[in-house]
């Protein structure tokens, strides 16, 4: 028998821990953490391998199936556990885990999972001011070893395009997306590249799609799963940014929520003229987030109202109606 042994250099090459203490700060009204700053975490975690294992600039390009399992609590130590077990000639996946530990006792508990695809790009400065283009990086990653490349990767890698397409990034319709949050990032959302790094987006997208499920079910939710994010192109720092949020399917339990940012470049922030830039918006980015509803006095999931009748037959609630199958059955299967 042929044994394969891989070297530790290379296996440290592809892991990386970011570890950070969870303040009162990162709290919802809950008491536990928001999700929107476990998701950041995950974000940095998977830059840093990316980075450390490309050697230059990565950008998330999508996302899929991050888990909330568990809650994290004020005083714990969250650390994220992120490895590449993918590569391309210009994209990675990057599986994590996030552990809480409980400083008092040293118990620690998995609490998310999340599988994150990232890319290279290369960064073109069109001015000496904060503005800037990206496009895929031109350098090649060097492949990874057969014995660390995950099975479903592949498969993963093929679908998502095709399930891009049957649901194209362009919906705004006020009715299906009502909620609507606007902010302007600053200088602080910047990642080590000139755009907003993709955590402090996602964080904004589980803010606007939370208040949308509080809307539809008259109770505090909390995020279970983000099930889907397709990233179409960078927001920079001074974009004005509309994040649009609706309830688009509802099972017994759950909600799922449908979220988009939509940018227009700001010719004030930049100090350009107001017409020498095109203030047309365009979706920088779409997520799909399933919450749950929360009773406030013990905490036990409640039933949430079901979406009126003319909203049942749209494309996203044939989606999520597909989604919520799939996921049931994999629970079962899982319990098996």
């Amino acid at each position: 028998y042929k044994v394969r042994y891989v070297c530790f250099d290379y296996f440290a090459m592809t892991t990386k821990r970011l570890a950070s203490l969870m303040c009162p700060s990162h709290a919802n009204l809950m008491g536990n953490v928001h999700g929107g700053t476990i998701l950041d975490l995950l974000e940095q975690a998977g830059r840093f391998a990316t980075t450390a294992y490309s050697r230059g600039p990565t950008a998330v390009v999508a996302a899929s199936r991050t888990e909330f399992c568990e809650p994290i609590h004020v005083g714990e130590v969250a650390s994220v556990d992120a490895i590449v077990d993918y590569t391309g000639k210009h994209v990675m996946r990057v599986s994590m885990n996030v552990h809480a530990e409980n400083m008092k006792t040293g118990n620690k508990r998995v609490t998310n999972t999340a599988k994150m695809w990232f890319s290279t790009i290369d960064v073109d400065r069109i001015d000496d001011k904060m503005r800037a283009c990206a496009k895929v990086g031109s350098r090649l990653l060097p492949p990874l070893d057969p014995c660390l490349i995950a099975p479903d990767a592949i498969e993963e890698h093929e679908s998502s395009s095709k399930e891009r397409e049957a649901v194209p990034l362009h919906t705004r319709d006020e009715e299906e997306l009502p909620i609507v949050l606007q902010a302007v990032p600053g200088p602080d959302a910047i990642a080590h590249h000139p755009f907003v790094s993709a955590g402090h987006i996602l964080k904004l997208m589980d803010t606007g799609a939370a208040l949308a499920a509080v809307s539809h079910a008259r109770h505090q939710c909390v995020t279970v799963l983000l099930d889907k994010v397709c990233f179409s192109t960078p927001v920079q720092s001074g974009d004005f940014c509309s994040i649009r949020a609706g309830v688009t399917y509802t099972s017994k339990r759950s909600m799922e929520v449908v979220a988009q940012v939509w940018k227009s470049p700001s010719g004030v922030v930049y100090g350009l003229p107001d017409d020498s830039i095109s203030l047309e918006a365009s979706c920088a980015v779409e997520a799909r987030f399933v919450f749950v509803a929360l009773d406030s006095s013990s905490g036990k999931v409640l039933n949430v109202p079901s979406l009126p009748k003319e909203k049942q037959i749209t494309r996203r609630w044939a989606i999520g109606a597909s989604k919520h199958k799939e996921r049931t059955e994999r629970r079962k299967n899982k319990d098996t």
